[in-house]
């Protein structure tokens, strides 16, 4: 599962950042082919007629709006993806894992991650987080809400309904492990 979370973000930040640098060398490239084509064009006109006999760079001018085009759609889809992502990562069936662990707990309150108690108190609107373990081994990163937050402890195990990417509910087991 963590491999899948990694890979997407690496997609996602691949496809917007490759489209953007393609964008931006073909706009670059589009207005100096342009200026060029235009240029030999007015340079090569014959005398009488004012005809164009060599257009030069502005040839290649449709081979650059296509390179335009491709890095404004993968700039598109990266964005379009990784937002569908992030609204369909709490979707799907609640399932109930029994020996769920906690191993860490966090809040971030915009930019910033708190960790202690008193912090995340004090912030204006911190969302909060939980990083657990299922019994096959797989570690994720769940969201909560401030209830279940306080309710599942650093190293805790228990019985954990998750939603996605959303922890619904901890029950803590006492007195085993």
């Amino acid at each position: 599962m963590r491999y899948r979370d990694a890979f997407k973000e690496k997609a996602v930040g691949c496809l917007l950042v490759g489209g953007l640098a393609i964008s931006i060398v073909s706009a670059i490239a589009l207005y100096m082919l342009s200026l060029g084509g235009f240029l030999r064009g007015t340079y090569t006109r014959e005398p009488v007629t004012n005809r164009i006999t060599d257009a030069g760079t502005l040839n290649l001018v449709p081979l650059v709006l296509l390179f335009l085009t491709v890095g404004v759609l993968m700039c598109l889809t990266g964005l379009g993806y990784g937002l569908w992502v992030v609204a369909s990562q709490n979707k799907g069936p609640r399932q109930t894992v029994p020996h769920f662990r906690i191993l860490a707990r966090y809040a971030y309150d915009g930019p910033i991650m708190k960790t202690a108690d008193w912090e995340i108190e004090a912030a204006e609107r911190p969302r909060f987080y939980v990083k657990g373990m299922t019994p096959d081994g797989a570690v994720a990163e769940y969201e909560t809400v401030i209830d279940v937050f306080y309710q599942a402890g650093e190293g805790m195990v228990g019985e954990a309904e998750l939603q996605g990417r959303w922890l619904g509910k901890f029950i803590p087991y006492i007195g085993s492990a």
